[in-house]
């Protein structure tokens, strides 16, 4: 029985009919494979790509100006609070800047908010100076000036300040705000040498600075310097070995192009090396 019904199968797979429906049904299946292939080759745009501009420092309505940027899709996803960077701005992108990514691809954005968030204002009361930087440091707030008064509590901050007003500690504040004290001072305390700050860049004046609590004064560029490459020509008040100044004294500066001024010379001819400055060890 199972002979007999091979021996029909195999008249029947020889027949026209059979022949003409498994002709019929592998046009049809190589038909919609091709069919499936081509509709997911254009909706996954296989093969096609474009390139990532570069959003980096621009705002979102720059953003939406640009002609390739409807190739994407712009999704900002945080912000952050940057005193240095333009509010509003790009500061991170992904994917980066030149990548190759398919058309409609999504590019996710932080940019810097435009207000700064908020934070309660620390007691700084009875803390020393030194103490209350490092606490105004952690809480993103900004050391402005330093006022003493005559008091037994020497070098103890007394009172802080915003904007001339006396602050209460838990006050909701800004980040980056400044911050002034009043700290007492008996004879000879609050005072530090002023630093040498010829040929120091930008950065390392600020850090010197702070470091002996003096503030930053009006700051001047000549030659079209770039204040990431100029260094400081003058300093006003001028360094005098052993003067003695005041915390929160402002320094004014003037900078230069190191490439169009010989700073080298300069330091030679104002026998810098005869200063002994040792701006280190003040602590």
């Amino acid at each position: 029985m199972v002979n007999q019904f091979c021996m029909n199968f195999i008249q029947f797979i020889q027949t026209r009919v059979f022949l003409r429906h498994f002709i019929i049904s592998v046009v049809l299946s190589a038909a919609i494979i091709t069919l499936v292939l081509s509709t997911l080759k254009w909706y996954t745009h296989h093969g096609e790509s474009t390139e990532v501009p570069a959003l980096l420092g621009l705002t979102p309505e720059q953003i939406a100006q640009l002609e390739t940027i409807d190739n994407f899709e712009v999704i900002i996803v945080d912000s952050v609070f940057d005193a240095r960077q333009p509010k509003g701005s790009v500061i991170i992108q992904d994917p980066l800047p030149g990548s190759n990514v398919k058309y409609h691809r999504k590019i996710y954005l932080t940019t810097v908010a435009v207000m700064p968030e908020q934070v309660s204002m620390p007691n700084l009361v009875d803390l020393t100076l030194r103490q209350a930087s490092a606490t105004l440091e952690t809480y993103d707030l900004v050391l402005g000036s330093v006022n003493y008064v005559p008091d037994i509590a020497a070098n103890a901050v007394l009172g802080q300040f915003y904007r001339n007003r006396e602050i209460v500690p838990g006050t909701a504040i800004l980040k980056g705000s400044v911050i002034s004290l009043r700290v007492g001072q008996s004879m000879g305390n609050g005072r530090f040498q002023l630093p040498f700050l010829i040929g120091k860049s930008q950065a390392e004046v600020h850090q010197i600075l702070k470091r002996y609590y003096l503030a930053i004064g009006d700051e001047s560029f000549e030659d079209g310097a770039d204040p990431e490459t100029a260094r400081v020509y003058s300093q006003n008040p001028s360094f005098v070995k052993g003067l003695m100044v005041n915390a929160g004294q402002p320094v004014n500066l003037v900078y230069r192009d190191p490439a169009v001024f010989d700073f080298d010379e300069y330091l030679e001819l104002i026998g810098a090396d005869t200063l002994d400055v040792q701006q280190d060890t003040i602590f």
